[in-house]
């Protein structure tokens, strides 16, 4: 890659950014779902029930934790030149999607990266479009670091990302749209023919369509975009995936994307990365996890059995809830601070409402049945709620 040499105004932006980033937690930003106050409930010396981060509540499969307790002496040491280190970290993604190891990014999570995309696309006025509620954190990053706004697209009457609205608003000043599927907080995905005529249209040299799939997983094979395809057909996608959710590995804050390569060389570009080094035993754990399919279809199994039986508990009270394609719900509370106080009285740390638009939705994480189970014994107590 050419070197680029000193830019004095690019390192202070990256020192910006770098800032803004120590300051945000991912549970507490993206969708903007929090508000202050929330702070103070959330982290407490007796954890509470946690249904706010969309946490896998069963953790890593026995193989990964069986990597990670054989590796652990190595703690001491970066990951690299060993059989786990970030190469073949790359090497075993690009394997699994049929790419090359240039069309690969590593980050400490996908958050990690979605940051990396402000900087490299977010700086200019009007070059974000991104749908008005999401996991939006690289236009709330170009927001506090480049002090400009990024175009937000309403969802449409169904709560659905408006794919229609979205391509219409692209002008030869958009450099990124994106997209997350299933979209956070909504639950929603997009039929897949619907979302990939999307891209073929709107991905060009000049724009990037960014496809966050931090919740793939969970959604049934047979109804899931063929976003790969895309990126195998030359089209400007880039695809965000993270271990963070399926695979149960949220602390490890293992991410990656992949894309074009000049996109990638771009981002990569952009930003200081050490090599991508990232976490050591996150590396060897996400390296075991790509070669052991049975436990991410586990999760999904059992995800969808605690989805269903939630479902119909609510549905089962007259509760408004969207259909969710992931391990969370979104739901109609009506009168947010007393749901909030309720949850948080018995021990279950809640998310707050869904942003100006949607002020009484709350989402709610898909816990295990046990948990589940408590949540919905506190819901039947809210008499404004139940009908």
């Amino acid at each position: 890659m050419k070197n680029k040499g000193y830019d004095r105004r690019r390192f202070l932006q990256l020192g910006g950014l770098a800032a803004v980033a120590s300051t945000i937690s991912p549970a507490l930003y993206g969708a903007g779902l929090f508000n202050k106050s929330d702070a103070s409930t959330l982290f407490t010396e007796e954890e509470k029930i946690r249904l706010f981060s969309n946490e896998n509540p069963y953790g890593p499969g026995e193989k990964v934790m069986d990597a990670i307790n054989s590796q652990i002496k190595r703690v001491n040491h970066y990951a690299s030149f060993h059989q786990y280190d970030t190469n073949h970290l790359k090497e075993a993604i690009a394997t699994k999607n049929g790419i090359n190891t240039d069309q690969v990014i590593l980050g400490h999570g996908s958050f990690d990266i979605l940051r990396m995309l402000t900087r490299s696309f977010g700086n200019t006025e009007n070059s974000l479009i991104m749908p008005a509620l999401t996991f939006n954190v690289v236009g709330r990053f170009a927001d506090k670091v480049f002090d400009h706004k990024q175009i937000e697209i309403p969802l449409d009457s169904e709560m659905n990302i408006d794919l229609k609205a979205t391509a219409k608003a692209v002008t030869n000043e958009t450099k990124l749209v994106f997209i997350c599927n299933p979209n956070n907080p909504t639950g929603r995905i997009l039929k897949a023919s619907e979302l990939e005529d999307f891209c073929k249209e709107v991905a060009s040299e000049e724009c990037v369509v960014a496809i966050d799939e931090a919740y793939i997983d969970m959604v049934a094979p047979s109804e899931r975009p063929d976003t790969v395809k895309l990126l195998l057909q030359k089209h400007n996608v880039l695809i965000l995936r993270t271990f963070s959710k399926a695979y149960g590995m949220a602390g490890l804050r293992v991410g990656y994307a992949m894309g074009l390569p000049e996109t990638v060389e771009k981002i990569y570009g952009e930003h200081y990365t050490f090599n991508g080094l990232i976490n050591t035993l996150g590396v060897v754990a996400a390296i075991t996890a790509l070669e052991d399919d049975t436990h991410v279809n586990a999760f999904r199994s059992k995800n969808l059995e605690v989805r269903s039986y939630t479902e119909n508990a609510l549905r089962s009270m007259g509760i408004e809830f969207l259909p969710s394609s992931t391990n969370f719900l979104l739901i109609n509370i009506k009168e947010i601070e007393k749901y909030r106080n309720k949850l948080n009285d018995a021990g279950i740390s809640p998310v707050g409402g869904s942003g100006k638009t949607y002020p009484n939705w709350s989402r709610i994480s898909i816990g295990d049945q046990k948990t589940m189970e408590k949540y919905i014994s506190v819901v039947q107590t809210m008499d404004w709620l139940v009908k």
